[in-house]
């Protein structure tokens, strides 16, 4: 066993043998799916959040991190994989990097087109999937970005990218449980019994490391306080629920309202978060 865990091949099939990963349990519950009823609302929602002033800060601070280690990006050429409306590719073409955007879900695609065309920005997009294209559709680029992107979450989807990369590979995962309080609490209440996460994140650093990459890693916890009417919060409550594998009837969500609303009247305060990582991997 001691041997095991210094290979390579432990970990990859550790990885890909682990069910309680965030993207395995998203696809579990059908999260996601663009063919899923509901993902249009989705979508439209998670475009219009894409580009308001806090997702800005947010897109800036990530970029900031990786001008730090790649130099300027005018020039530069990016793939970025999972590309959903532009939230990063209209910044890194506004930098001056050529940018191909690659984006499997129709809708999404379209709202990345109109986003490039509202900031004024060029850049060439596919409506393809990271996992079917091949490597010579794709084509080299300096960089190769997917943040928080559910098709790059096992060794193979990462090797790919680096062999696409000339420079670097740029990949953002959730690095451990995703925290949520209400969703806690109604556990509590129930006496339901939730399914612990893993982390993907934890794998791929395994296997940068014993892959012999050079890399830059940041592991940072985020937590966010939002005040949400009761009516948002259990519309959005089996959804949360799922990604603990949590699923209640009727009976028992009318009784969890009953139970926030004696304690929380018509405002919940919902404080969501967990630990993030993100690392550039220098190929």
């Amino acid at each position: 066993m001691t041997k095991d865990i210094f290979s390579n091949q432990y970990w990859e099939k550790a990885w890909e043998a682990d069910s309680n990963t965030q993207d395995k349990r998203m696809k579990r519950a059908g999260l996601g799916d663009p063919s899923a009823p509901g993902f249009e609302k989705w979508a439209e929602n998670f475009n219009k959040n894409s580009f308001t002033e806090e997702s800005q800060q947010r897109t800036k601070r990530i970029m900031n991190w990786i001008e730090q280690q790649t130099g300027p990006f005018s020039n530069l050429s990016v793939l970025d994989v999972g590309a959903a409306s532009g939230v990063f590719s209209v910044p890194f073409a506004k930098e001056g990097a050529k940018v191909t955007a690659l984006e499997p879900s129709p809708i999404l695609h379209d709202m990345l087109k109109d986003n490039a065309n509202h900031y004024g920005v060029a850049l060439k997009t596919l409506n393809q999937s990271f996992e079917d294209a091949q490597l010579e559709e794709l084509g080299q680029h300096d960089l190769v970005f997917a943040s928080m992107c559910p098709a790059v979450t096992t060794w193979e989807a990462v090797s790919k990218a680096i062999d696409i990369a000339q420079k670097y590979v740029y990949v953002s995962l959730i690095a451990g449980p995703k925290e949520n309080s209400i969703v806690d609490e109604v556990v509590a209440f129930l006496d339901e019994e939730s399914q612990p996460m893993t982390a993907d994140m934890y794998y791929l650093l395994q296997l940068l490391y014993f892959n012999d990459y050079t890399y830059e890693t940041l592991i940072e916890r985020h937590t966010q306080h939002n005040d949400k009417p009761i009516e948002d919060v259990m519309q959005q409550l089996p959804q949360w629920l799922k990604e603990v594998e949590v699923e209640l009837d009727e009976q028992q969500l009318a009784s969890v309202e009953h139970y926030l609303r004696d304690k929380y009247g018509d405002t919940v305060l919902v404080i969501t978060g967990g630990k993030f990582g993100k690392v550039l991997i220098h190929v």
